[in-house]
């Protein structure tokens, strides 16, 4: 996965969650914030790691269960390479 195609990957469902807080009621806003930021981002940001070699498939787990902020210590590689 190239740097072009992560960024369209996490910016995608931005439209979808500005859709849900302006016409939609506050709960579905707040679940879609909810499964955007605790399932879809760890799931990309972890597919995009195993593409770029830095993280084995067996350890993308650590992505969701070990602390919802584990991309921080990715950064770099996430971000810019």
């Amino acid at each position: 996965m190239n740097l072009f195609t992560y960024y369209l990957k996490i910016i995608l469902p931005l439209p979808i969650l500005y859709w849900c807080a302006n016409y939609t009621s506050p709960s579905v806003f707040v679940i879609a914030l909810f499964i955007y930021a605790l399932i879809y981002r760890p799931f990309i940001d972890g597919l995009r790691l195993v593409d770029l070699g830095v993280m084995s498939k067996k350890e993308t787990w650590k992505m969701f269960f070990i602390a919802p902020y584990y991309q921080l210590k990715y950064f770099k590689e996430l971000y810019f390479s």
